[in-house]
């Protein structure tokens, strides 16, 4: 007996039979256009609506020929063989706005893939950590040695009754410093992401590998950040919009290499039709934060990594449809491996 995997909104599922298939198909839980199947005589998923006998249930099934090459390897099934072969079909890109991403899907998807990779993740992001802290320690050194962006201002109210106090963190150089390694590292971070996401292999080192696009990065961010900052003067909404809308520009500038205005354009053309699912993804994010609080902080080591890859996703999904969110059959390799 033959068994099938089915995807749905970016998630496998199988095996079952054929018959079971036909079934889900009939209780009208599988599209004939949007959910694949896969069998192992197929070399590809296809559209469960051009996979004879799925819709129509006739008395006999014709499933598609059997390859002697198949790389594939199911549960149960007889191949022992993982072929390079399947990095080397990578996926089409899509129209951008031709498919919805799915929501749950994305954080799904983020939710697998740091249980994966949790152990090197959680090193990543010690290390982004300690960077981050010891060259805020330096720069607080200096500016306390040297006096700069430290004092106290206090005000007194005319009865005399309420007191506020200000105080200044750092200097000018402080702040610009921490920016640019903000910067920096998120370069990094971003590569790092985007091979989790893809299936291929990533390093700590990767961390500091972004330094040919610091500039225009630094560029774009500040871009970014007075596009969003007037947008939420404009009664926050346009803001929002903004946000969602160039969101992935520094995501597009690793994963392409764009300028500052491409990227800007790219992330523009890529997130059509699916400003809002994003919006409610940033939403869903923010729960999934909350829960990683409420596990006595000690959560937020797996949910801010699971937001983070759920994000990449996310892109990638908007790019080649939600065969991004899925594995090769019976393995653990992204469909993206190779991309």
């Amino acid at each position: 007996m033959s068994e099938w995997f089915y995807a749905r909104a970016g998630k496998q599922h199988g095996p079952v039979s054929f018959a079971v298939l036909v079934e889900i198909a009939v209780k009208g839980e599988l599209d004939p256009l949007r959910d694949l199947v896969w069998t192992s005589t197929m070399k590809d998923w296809l559209p469960a609506g051009q996979v004879p006998g799925i819709f129509n249930a006739p008395s006999s099934v014709t499933v598609p020929a059997a390859d002697p090459a198949n790389p594939y390897a199911t549960p149960g099934s007889s191949w022992t063989e993982v072929a390079p072969s399947i990095s080397g079909a990578p996926l089409a890109e899509i129209v951008p706005g031709s498919e919805e991403i799915n929501v749950t899907g994305c954080i799904k998807r983020g939710f697998e893939l740091t249980s994966r990779n949790f152990g090197l993740i959680l090193l990543v992001g010690i290390v982004y950590m300690a960077v981050t802290f010891a060259v805020s320690a330096v720069l607080g050194a200096i500016d306390a040695g040297l006096g700069w962006g430290y004092g106290e201002t206090i005000y007194q109210s005319e009865s005399g009754s309420t007191t506020w106090a200000f105080r200044k963190n750092g200097s000018p150089l402080n702040v610009i410093v921490s920016q640019v390694l903000s910067v920096f590292l998120s370069l990094g971070a971003t590569r790092i992401g985007l091979n989790i996401v893809s299936g291929r292999d990533f390093s700590i080192g990767m961390l500091f590998g972004g330094g040919n696009k610091l500039l225009p990065a630094i560029g774009a961010t500040i871009l970014y950040g007075l596009m969003v900052c007037v947008g939420l003067l404009m009664l926050i909404v346009p803001g929002i919009y903004l946000a969602i809308r160039y969101g992935h520009y520094l995501t597009a500038m690793v994963d392409r290499n764009l300028g500052i205005m491409e990227s800007f354009r790219y992330s523009s053309s890529l997130t059509t039709n699916n400003r809002m699912n994003l919006f409610l993804l940033g939403l869903l994010g923010i729960l999934v934060s909350i829960a990683g609080c409420l596990a006595l902080c000690v959560g937020l080591f797996f949910a801010v990594p699971v937001i983070w890859l759920a994000w990449i996703v996310a892109y990638r999904w908007l790019q080649y449809g939600y065969r991004a969110a899925l594995d090769h059959p019976g393995t653990a390799m992204p469909m993206l491996r190779g991309m």
